[in-house]
């Protein structure tokens, strides 16, 4: 199974979803992965019934089974997948996603996460949301995009300032990790803003 190819970039590529994938990405939500310290780390790590109830609706969501999912068929809705894999040198590496923030008013909210701390400080990440926010105003009408991380996630604030994202919100001591508080960050761009 070839899965569709979204965006490509020069370490970068992001694709559709593959069964192997699955598998890989079960094994990334299990507890104990670096990973969970920096993406959103003030929600609990999923449980296994937890995790395998997200891969199956993400398989389900993806084509990626055999069964047929309930309601339309993938993509049917005319909107951009909801998560695809970020691969890198043929491997999943992590994820990129967008969710309603207000359907109503088209208000559209990004995520990005890299699992894999060995690909971690290579540029990754900013290729990634870079290729994925290109894509989706190409391949929608939005005005605009932004993504929510806390003030401790110096990595997803320099990518986002490296994109020419602008702050946008601060809401103080909204977060807690490790019994320190943190502030929630949201940055954002506009359709005109964006170069790509």
């Amino acid at each position: 199974m070839n899965p569709e190819i979204y965006a490509t970039g020069p370490q970068v590529t992001l694709r559709g979803w593959t069964p192997r994938d699955l598998a890989v990405f079960r094994e990334w939500m299990r507890p104990g992965h670096d990973w969970h310290r920096w993406d959103g780390p003030y929600y609990p790590v999923p449980s296994d019934a937890e995790a395998d109830a997200a891969v199956e609706a993400l398989a389900r969501a993806a084509g990626v089974v055999s069964a047929p999912a309930p309601g339309p068929a993938p993509g049917s809705d005319g909107l951009p997948p909801r998560r695809l894999v970020i691969d890198v040198g043929g491997e999943l590496v992590g994820t990129v996603a967008w969710y309603w923030e207000s359907r109503e008013t088209a208000w559209v909210r990004t995520g990005i996460t890299v699992y894999d701390p060995e690909v971690r400080g290579r540029g990754i990440g900013r290729e990634a949301l870079g290729l994925w926010v290109s894509y989706l105003f190409a391949a929608t009408d939005w005005v605009r995009l932004d993504f929510a991380t806390w003030s401790g996630n110096h990595a997803m604030l320099a990518v986002g300032r490296a994109l020419g994202f602008t702050e946008e919100g601060r809401f103080r001591q909204a977060r807690e990790v490790d019994g320190r508080r943190y502030d929630s960050v949201v940055m954002g761009v506009l359709r005109e803003e964006w170069p790509g």
